[in-house]
C-alpha cells in the first residue's frame, strides 16, 4: 500500500521473557457508541427541518382554503398540528414601513381591495408584509380572531439578509379547524371602522 507503513502489533514481555496476551472486555463485547442525541444536535435538526418547509412551502399542501358564508376566504387545516408547530409562512413581499405606508393609502382608493397587509417590528425597524396581491399561498387568507385564535406570529431569522414572518400553533389544532390568528390591530380609528377586530 503506497504511502503507509504497515507493522504487526508487539505483544508485552513478562519479566520471564515470554510475551502475554492481555484481554480487555472489550476483546469480547464490542464498544457500544451512544446514539442518544445531544440537545445541541436536536436543537440543529429542528432548525434545519423548519427551514426546509420554509424553503420549499410543503406546508401549503397541509392548509384548504374554503369560503365561509359570514366573512369570505378563510383557511382549515388539513391535519392536526401540535402546539408549537410550524404551519405556514405570511408570504408576501417584504417592505420598510415607509413604503408600506403609501401602498396602503393606495389599496385604499379601491374599495375591491382588501387589506393583507401585515405590520410588524423587527431589528430595530418597522417592517410590513404586502401579500396583496393575489397568489397562491394561503397564509395571506387565514382569518382573524381577537377571542379565539389557535395560531400566533413569530419572525424566524437564519441569519444574514432573510427573515421570514410565520405562524405557529399556539394550541392543539385538529385536522379541519378553521386557522385563526389575532392581526394585532388596535389603532382606534382602525377598530371603529372595522368593529371585527375586537369583536369576533
Amino acid at each position: 500500500m503506497s504511502g503507509a507503513h504497515l507493522s504487526s502489533p508487539i505483544k508485552p514481555k513478562t519479566k520471564h521473557g515470554r510475551s502475554k496476551e492481555t484481554n480487555k472486555i472489550t476483546d469480547y463485547f464490542p464498544v457500544r457508541r451512544s446514539t442518544r442525541k445531544t440537545e445541541k444536535m436536536i436543537k440543529l435538526e429542528q432548525i434545519m427541518e423548519l427551514k426546509r418547509k420554509i424553503y420549499t412551502g410543503e406546508n401549503e399542501f397541509d392548509l384548504i382554503v374554503e369560503s365561509f358564508e359570514d366573512k369570505g376566504r378563510g383557511v382549515r387545516a388539513a391535519r392536526a398540528f401540535e402546539k408549537g408547530e410550524f404551519v405556514i409562512e405570511y408570504k408576501g413581499e417584504r417592505i420598510p414601513h415607509r413604503t408600506a405606508l403609501i401602498r396602503e393609502a393606495k389599496y385604499a382608493e379601491d374599495p375591491q381591495i382588501g387589506s393583507y397587509m401585515y405590520f410588524f417590528n423587527y431589528r430595530n425597524a418597522r417592517w410590513c408584509i404586502d401579500a396583496t396581491e393575489e397568489s397562491i399561498y394561503k397564509g395571506r387568507l387565514i382569518n382573524h380572531s381577537f377571542f379565539l385564535p389557535n395560531l400566533q406570529t413569530k419572525v424566524v431569522d437564519f441569519g444574514g439578509d432573510d427573515f421570514f414572518l410565520c405562524l405557529f400553533a399556539s394550541r392543539y389544532i385538529k385536522a379541519n379547524e378553521e386557522l385563526l390568528y389575532d392581526y394585532g390591530e388596535r389603532n382606534e380609528k382602525r377598530v371603529e371602522l372595522n368593529p371585527w377586530l375586537m369583536a369576533s
